[in-house]
């Protein structure tokens, strides 16, 4: 055996080493005689023998799954007749009660006097484990999306009830308790009120995330004034902010009349606020509404910290805050839920902001 006889060989076994070690096999079809070579690490994927091969293509195509064999010679096909590139994950039966999932990838080559097609060849490899991991996560996702869904639910009636007992309660004291012992309650009073708006405020988002993930976030429009919208967001914010300490400056161009989800972009806008009165440094709080040839924009401004650049992408993704934020409480997903209402209604959700210079966050909204 000459040296490169032997280095061929040397070659040769590494090639079927790797392939077999990867559970992958080649193929190779001669178009115009309709033959096809079949690597042994195929057949064996496959689970023919090379004695039950036999150049059997049908034998081959009987192993692919029923519902996917149709689907798999099609891209076949398609990948002849057009532009010669295979790309296809399907699943293969190689023996009774076993399915298993391969990927095909191959290319089309022409004769290069006819241009006609001479040969189709490539690869296919095992991604069985890949497929059940990733049905694995798929089962857990919505496990957990069930689980928030109930959760949500069943938490929902019992906060209610407790919204409702706190404000006849606190209206109970303002009619009969004496100034002494109000002095005393109120302050309570409105610490639990915060903590039952936080706890609700979590379960709302919980629930939002899982309409979200299983697209069932639908929007009710209606025509309405979006700088009125502003105004009594901000009338019933007003409260918060005035025990915080903190100012709001409300500017205008005008009545901005629109066809959107009131409810959706109230819900939108109080978040925005709400994260300007933690992240704001007690500075003023400022709200900007303008109308312009085709957007409505409303503009929360606060004089924080900032956002780094590298962290104004991150601040919109599902569970996900800044550094900042990260350390306060809050599952991160006030601005993602903000951000897909906002896309809902055709519009976007900018942020500009630099360190030691406050944010701003801006909606806008087509008219």
């Amino acid at each position: 055996m000459s040296d490169y006889e032997f280095q061929l060989k040397i070659s040769q076994e590494s090639l079927e080493f790797a392939l077999e070690s990867g559970r992958m096999g080649t193929w190779d079809i001669h178009i115009p005689t309709d033959e096809v070579y079949c690597s042994p690490e195929m057949l064996k994927l496959w689970g023919v023998s090379l004695q039950e091969f036999k150049n059997n293509r049908l034998l081959l195509q009987s192993k692919v799954h029923p519902d996917d064999r149709e689907k798999m010679l099609d891209s076949i096909k398609a990948a002849i007749a057009n532009n010669g590139v295979y790309d296809f994950e399907y699943r293969i039966v190689p023996e009774p009660g076993v399915v298993r999932w391969v990927h095909s990838r191959g290319r089309r080559t022409l004769d290069p006097v006819t241009k006609e097609p001479l040969r189709f060849a490539g690869i296919v490899y095992d991604i069985t484990e890949k497929k059940e991991k990733e049905e694995a996560l798929h089962r857990a996702i919505a496990a957990r999306q069930e689980f928030f869904t109930i959760a949500g639910h069943e938490l929902k009636t019992p906060l209610t009830c407790m919204q409702l007992q706190l404000a006849v309660l606190e209206l109970q004291i303002k009619e009969a308790a004496s100034e002494d012992l109000k002095s005393v309650l109120n302050p309570s009073m409105r610490k639990q009120s915060e903590h039952l708006m936080r706890i609700t405020k979590i379960v709302d988002n919980i629930l939002d995330e899982t309409r979200i993930t299983e697209g069932r976030l639908s929007l009710q429009k209606e025509a309405f004034n979006l700088t009125q919208m502003v105004k009594d967001v901000l009338s019933q914010f007003q409260v918060t902010a005035d025990l915080a300490g903190v100012s709001i400056e409300f500017e205008t161009t005008g009545e901005i009349l629109g066809h959107w989800d009131r409810f959706r972009l109230e819900q939108v806008l109080l978040n925005l606020l709400i994260n300007a009165l933690k992240y704001g440094n007690n500075k003023p709080i400022r709200v900007l509404v303008e109308g312009r040839s085709d957007l409505a924009t409303f503009t929360v401004l606060d004089s924080g910290k900032g956002i780094p650049s590298a962290e104004q992408t991150k601040i919109f993704q599902r569970f996900e805050r800044g550094e900042e934020t990260s350390r306060s409480n809050g599952l991160g997903l006030g601005l993602f839920i903000s951000k897909t209402i906002i896309e809902a209604h055709g519009g976007e959700i900018k942020l500009e902001s630099e360190p030691g210079k406050g944010s701003a966050f801006i909606v806008e909204l087509p008219l």
